[in-house]
């Protein structure tokens, strides 16, 4: 098997990460992701309790990784993603 130059697979994984997040938004339901922000998130504390907050996609995506894992399974990827999503909008840095 042929190697690669490590730069063109770093390229190649930034690209596809980029596709992947810009498929997301196209398809994004605004509804269902708060609907299980809502769901998800208060089975553990209050919900104004992220929502006082003001994050960047990276750092919404490191708390509901945390979260998850207190979640004892009951939060999939797929919810997780939309999760991170709806918190980026509404509490991204252009949305304080």
């Amino acid at each position: 098997m042929k190697r690669r130059p490590a730069f063109l697979c770093s390229v190649f994984v930034a690209v596809s990460l980029a596709a992947g997040a810009a498929a997301a938004s196209a398809s994004f339901d605004a509804n269902a992701a708060k609907s299980l922000f809502e769901t998800h998130c208060s089975r553990c504390h209050p919900l104004d309790r992220p929502l006082r907050k003001t994050k960047d996609r990276a750092s919404w995506q490191k708390t509901v990784d945390r979260m998850k894992g207190y979640a004892g399974g009951t939060l999939g990827d797929p919810e997780a993603q939309m999760i991170v999503e709806y918190l980026s909008r509404v509490r991204g840095p252009a949305n304080p």
